[in-house]
């Protein structure tokens, strides 16, 4: 064991030298080595290098790193002890300690020292920047102003071009509200015009009736209606779907047939013990007309409140309707519901109407409810107004047929009976007295019923080749038999109240209705008029 540890000191004095006090617990130190450069190792060419001087010129790192170790824990003066008689010995003067700490000037000099003035080179330079960035500063502003006036004036673009937009759909609101009125008005005259006289035709002016329709109707105005087998009509006009009237002279003689077919009704003579009955028939309607005016009197005045409040502006209300107001005593109307009328896109006005008769009595006998369809044309310029170019009419055929029955009042008319319209069915038999004659004047009889025989006496081969002048007496109205002619020289079906004479002299009473008749069914020129006597006498008895 103790040659191995010597063995191990052999070793370690070989390599590090004599380690002896070690053992003698550190009573000798080994000596002193001499102070190295602070180079860790050292080789021959680094003794070499020395001798020349160039490492010498490097400082030493180590050198003065560190304080002393006497220095290196002394404690840190202060305020108090570095002032003026401090007990650590240290003496400040007076100047010192109120002299406030050294300040930087400009370009880091001192602020006590004195700068140096600055050349005509910097001031011209200092000059041109500031002029620069006024420039620029003047540029920026001016691209704003110019930005924001921009802005302005594409807002002041857009607002008048929206105002002027407005406006524009205002004013064409309104031309298309007047001409929606305008087009109420003429459907309404239109309609009315089917049943009544209008009071601007001239009875003495043949042509004024035409001239009312070129003003409401185009040239070539076609009128559309169901089948109505109750009056006479052109058979050319029937289709598969109804009837088609094509033109102003066609649309005027339909009117005047439907008018003869209403007279029945309007023209009659009050039947005895009725007075009672029309007294308060006209009663009733004289008080409906009267709450009627007073309903538009009060809302006549609302509406005036109103536009006063509203700063002129009047505000739209609902039309009155007139279609429930009861008829004038022997007078047919037939009224739009502008209430309830609706327009499509192309301006085809959709609106129901309402046809009311009331008798001699006063008293409502009829009462037909219907749609009308009605397709305009723009009138030219210089013309105010549209005009229709179409007129569709839908009711119901078998209830205005039956209604007619039921008022007509007659004991010996056959219910439901087609009015003829060809010579063919004008000479069936028939239980109404019936007379053909001649479509010219002076209108001579060819050929009479049994029913005419019986009505006035004469018999068909006295009667054939006389005119109806032979029926005529003292009493007998010449004015209304003057606009019979009239009417009938033209191809017009027509109606009036005459006092007539049987071949005995005895007077009596008819209504007296003529229709025109054609020889085939594609004919358009009448070639005979049929006349119907209707004795109004057993009707006054009952």
């Amino acid at each position: 064991m103790r040659d191995n540890v010597d063995e191990g000191d052999q070793a370690l004095d070989s390599l590090f030298g004599p380690y002896d006090f070690l053992d003698s617990g550190l009573a000798q130190l080994p000596p002193e080595s001499e102070p190295s450069s602070g180079r860790m190792s050292e080789s021959p060419e680094d003794d070499k290098i020395r001798g020349q001087g160039v490492l010498d010129a490097f400082p030493d790192p180590t050198a003065g790193a560190m304080l002393p170790p006497e220095d290196r824990f002394q404690p840190v003066k202060s305020e108090e002890d570095r002032k003026p008689g401090s007990t650590d010995g240290s003496e400040v003067s007076s100047e010192q300690a109120q002299a406030p700490a050294p300040k930087r000037g400009r370009a880091g000099a001192p602020s006590g020292k004195q700068l140096q003035p600055p050349t005509k080179g910097e001031l011209q330079d200092k000059a041109d920047r500031c002029r620069a960035r006024n420039r620029e500063h003047a540029r920026q502003t001016r691209r704003r102003k110019k930005e924001f006036v921009e802005n302005l004036q594409l807002s002041v673009t857009n607002l008048t071009r929206e105002n002027e937009a407005m406006a524009q759909r205002l004013r064409e609101a309104d031309a298309r509200d007047a001409r929606r009125a305008r087009r109420v008005e003429t459907v309404d005259a239109l309609l009315n015009l089917r049943v009544a006289d209008d009071p601007q035709i001239d009875p003495d002016d043949p042509d004024s009736e035409e001239r009312l329709w070129n003003e409401l109707v185009e040239p070539d105005f076609e009128l559309h209606l169901p089948h109505t087998p109750y009056r006479s009509f052109a058979p050319y006009e029937q289709t598969v779907s109804g009837r088609t009237v094509t033109g102003v002279r066609a649309a005027i003689s339909d009117v005047k047939s439907l008018r003869t077919c209403l007279a029945a009704l309007t023209r009659l003579p009050r039947s005895q013990g009725s007075e009672a009955e029309a007294a308060a028939a006209r009663a009733a309607a004289a008080a409906a007309r009267a709450a009627l005016d007073e309903q538009r009197s009060s809302s006549d005045q609302g509406e005036s409140g109103r536009q006063t409040r509203s700063g002129g502006r009047r505000s739209k209300e609902p039309e009155h309707d007139e279609s429930e107001m009861p008829p004038q005593e022997g007078r047919a109307e037939c009224v739009l519901e502008r209430a309830s009328v609706a327009w499509t896109a192309d301006g085809t006005l959709l609106a129901p109407w309402v046809l009311r008769v009331a008798n001699a009595e006063g008293r409502c006998v009829l009462s037909q409810r219907g749609t009308a369809k009605a397709m305009f044309r723009a009138a030219p310029r210089g013309v105010r107004g549209d005009r229709v170019a179409r007129l569709e009419l839908t009711f119901d055929t078998i209830g205005l047929w039956q209604q007619l029955t039921r008022a007509s009042r007659s004991p010996v008319a056959e219910p439901y009976a087609a009015v003829p319209n060809t010579l063919e069915d004008a000479l069936q038999e028939s239980k109404d007295a019936r007379v053909v004659t001649s479509a010219t004047r002076p209108f001579v009889i060819e050929h009479v019923n049994d029913a005419w025989v019986r009505l006035c006496g004469f018999s068909a081969d006295e009667a054939v080749g006389k005119t109806l002048a032979c029926l005529q007496g003292p009493l007998s109205e010449r004015d209304e038999i003057t606009k019979i002619v009239d009417q009938a020289a033209r191809g017009h079906a027509c109606s009036a109240l005459i006092t007539n004479y049987t071949k005995q002299g005895q007077r009596f009473q008819n209504f007296l209705r003529v229709v025109p008749l054609v020889r085939g069914n594609d004919d358009a020129q009448p070639s005979h008029m049929l006349g119907v006597l209707q004795d109004v006498q057993p009707q006054l008895a009952g």
